[in-house]
């Protein structure tokens, strides 16, 4: 296996970790809010940690997905240019690419100052129970960042850069096997 190869297999493999840390969290977010909606309404006690737990994993669990939903094409895509004008697919495939690789980059990269700032400072959320701000920004970076390749390896045809999921749904349409739109 090339270096290439093994790189984008890495790739992948994190963007797996990723879907399974946004899995839990949903899970974990459905069951909080039951367990809210349980206490409050019928034992008539209100969590005081429960509203701000939910919007601390629902950010967790966004962005753990991103790579992910790069991956699967399921990012926004704007296709009546290349409807119209069939002729600049290939252009715009490599300006989307790279613009897509750029703002990628760049939110990650700005993101990742303001994490090093979080641990510098010591910050912390306003909420009812505080828990380190650098727990939810760090999946901004890793979110953004990890996305960036995805628009990286699109730019290629070849099987080396073609994704690959060992564990989500699409596996076919990742293999191309299928009707369904891949990267």
């Amino acid at each position: 296996m090339g270096l290439v190869k093994g790189l984008c297999r890495v790739h992948d493999g994190i963007s797996d970790f990723g879907y399974i840390v946004g899995m839990l969290g949903l899970a974990s977010m459905a069951t909080m809010y039951c367990y809210e909606v349980l206490t409050r309404y019928f034992l008539g006690v209100a969590t005081d940690w429960a509203n701000d737990a939910f919007s601390n994993v629902l950010l967790i669990t966004i962005f753990a997905m991103v790579p992910h939903a790069t991956r699967m094409g399921q990012h926004v895509s704007i296709t009546l240019i290349t409807e119209l004008l069939p002729s600049t697919q290939t252009a715009l495939k490599i300006f989307t690419g790279f613009f897509g690789i750029a703002v990628c980059l760049l939110a990650a990269w700005m993101s990742f100052e303001e994490n090093m700032r979080h641990i510098e400072l010591e910050i912390v959320t306003e909420q009812n129970r505080p828990v380190p701000k650098i727990w939810m920004s760090s999946w901004l970076t890793f979110g953004f960042f990890f996305a960036s390749f995805y628009f990286l390896r699109a730019m290629f045809n070849g099987e080396t850069t073609k994704p690959v999921s060992w564990i989500t749904p699409g596996r076919k349409a990742l293999a191309g096997e299928d009707a369904e739109p891949a990267v």
